[in-house]
């Protein structure tokens, strides 16, 4: 059986599948508590926060979950220096990274910029592991299979859909992900996923990762079962 079918026929896996995610720049400290108190309480993968609060996230998950913190959000402008500053600070306090591709090179068709923007920040990020949000939201199919194809070519562990932004994820994106990348190279599907069908949706689409900031409401929804 493989991961997809493991995931579709148990809820629980793809609970346990859910990055759960509160990356408003005005978010509180009490509220990233609720957000690490949710993690606990229906364990669900990881939290995932803006780097100010990975401390915090990190004293309040421990070994039971996995902190997650964003770089060269959102739009992923910053330079490569900066964005290896960036991912140093945060070692201590992280699990995984999500960096978003670097949007302006990609839309200058400078696919070595891209794919060298995404090696160095994988140099320092290391064996943690490195997720590269390309925005598929605001993409072609053509333009996902191509910055997906980079994002591989970078080191990236995972190609993420999108920081939300820019409107929802569709299963589409999802497919087209896919066709750009090798078995190796794993999918997280995210904006817009705030129900069960549609994280369901994400999954049969090739999705292994959903991030959500609605994780407690897919977890609601789940259908009931005999």
């Amino acid at each position: 059986m493989n991961l997809e079918e493991t995931l579709i026929d148990s809820p629980e896996q793809i609970v346990s599948a859910i990055e759960h995610t509160n990356v408003d720049p005005t978010a509180t400290e009490a509220e990233i508590r609720d957000l690490c108190q949710a993690v606990h309480e229906y364990d669900f993968r990881s939290a995932v926060v803006v780097p100010y609060h990975a401390q915090l996230a990190d004293e309040l998950l421990g070994e039971t979950a996995n902190v997650v913190a964003v770089v060269g959000f959102p739009y992923g402008i910053q330079n490569a220096k900066a964005k290896q500053a960036e991912v140093t600070e945060l070692l201590d306090y992280v699990d995984e990274l999500d960096m978003v591709m670097n949007r302006t090179a990609f839309a200058n068709d400078d696919n070595e910029s891209v794919v060298e923007d995404i090696s160095a920040v994988k140099d320092v990020v290391g064996e943690k592991t490195l997720k590269c949000i390309i925005e598929s939201p605001a993409l072609s199919p053509e333009e996902i299979r191509r910055a997906a194809t980079l994002a591989e070519r970078g080191g990236a562990d995972f190609v993420k859909t999108a920081v939300g932004y820019d409107g929802p994820t569709d299963k589409t994106e999802v497919e087209a992900i896919q066709d750009g990348i090798g078995p190796e190279t794993g999918i997280k599907a995210s904006g817009g996923i705030s129900r069960f069908d549609e994280a369901l949706e994400m999954v049969r689409a090739g999705a292994t990762r959903i991030g959500t900031s609605s994780g407690v409401e897919i977890y609601e929804s789940i259908p009931e079962r005999d």
